[in-house]
């Protein structure tokens, strides 16, 4: 028979996530009430005017408050984490291949984009090398390209860290099967590693998505250029880039919560 005075404690712990959810709820609640009550007695000093910006249109029909704009965001984002999958993870193989050259282009690869900033990037792959192949009047593309190049260098230590944290003795074991090299990744190795990567995925998309802003400076027309457009056209600050980082937080909240489940599940299994 169970002692009874074990129930309080039980009981307590099992109510303690309920009471960490409700404060969580009134922290949030508190802060963005305070941000919201910020801004109305320090808006601006003529008044706030949101019939204007969202009034104007561009050429296309659409508003010029980000309109088609965010959809080029969205775009380039998902280009880029297409390409940087690709190229992180023939990185990740590269920098795992116990043969001296291809590993060593790979810590290459990492070294020098991770070395060097992504505006730096840019600017060198539209005035350098896009020029030198006639792209160059494509900055979309090249924006693109540019971008998943930058993150590829961070997925790639993403794949290696994750493979290399599968037990080893899987792998003693495995090749003493008569397992290849290659049956052994894609038998034992990537499956589990896969689970393991997909939490800082997703938090690399994250940031992909922010990085994309810094595409306006080549003449990428996403949503933080047409926002300075914005400003310029209206002359309005504060009803143009609070909808700017309300719109950057409608994409990547969801995107660093579904991250955050990942980790969970992935801690728990």
């Amino acid at each position: 028979m169970s002692d009874p005075s074990d129930a309080g404690p039980v009981r307590r712990s099992k109510a303690a996530p309920a009471g960490d959810a409700r404060t969580r709820f009134l922290v949030t609640v508190v802060l963005l009430g305070g941000f919201v009550t910020f801004l109305a007695l320090t808006g601006p000093d003529n008044g706030w005017n949101w019939a204007r910006v969202w009034s104007v249109r561009d050429g296309r029909g659409w508003p010029i408050l980000f309109g088609r704009a965010l959809l080029v965001t969205l775009g380039v984002s998902v280009g880029a984490l297409l390409l940087s999958l690709f190229f992180g993870f023939v990185g990740g193989m590269m920098r795992l291949s116990s043969r001296a050259v291809p590993s060593q282009i790979g810590a290459i690869y990492v070294e020098v984009v991770r070395g060097t900033p992504l505006l730096v990037q840019l600017f060198i792959a539209v005035y350098c090398v896009g020029y030198s192949l006639g792209i160059d009047d494509h900055p979309v593309l090249v924006g693109t390209a540019t971008l998943g190049l930058f993150a590829g260098a961070y997925v790639t230590e993403i794949v290696r860290g994750a493979v290399q944290s599968i037990d080893s003795g899987q792998t003693e074991a495995a090749l003493s099967q008569g397992m290849s090299r290659w049956q052994l990744m894609r038998r034992v190795l990537l499956p589990q590693a896969v689970r393991r990567m997909l939490p800082p995925l997703t938090g690399e998309f994250v940031s992909l998505v922010k990085d994309s802003s810094l595409l306006s400076v080549i003449g990428v027309v996403e949503i933080s250029k047409r926002a300075g457009e914005a400003r310029a056209e209206t002359y309005r600050t504060y009803e143009i880039y609070l909808p700017l980082a309300i719109f950057y937080l409608l994409i990547t909240f969801p995107l660093s919560r579904w991250a955050r489940h990942l980790e969970l599940r992935s801690n728990s299994a």
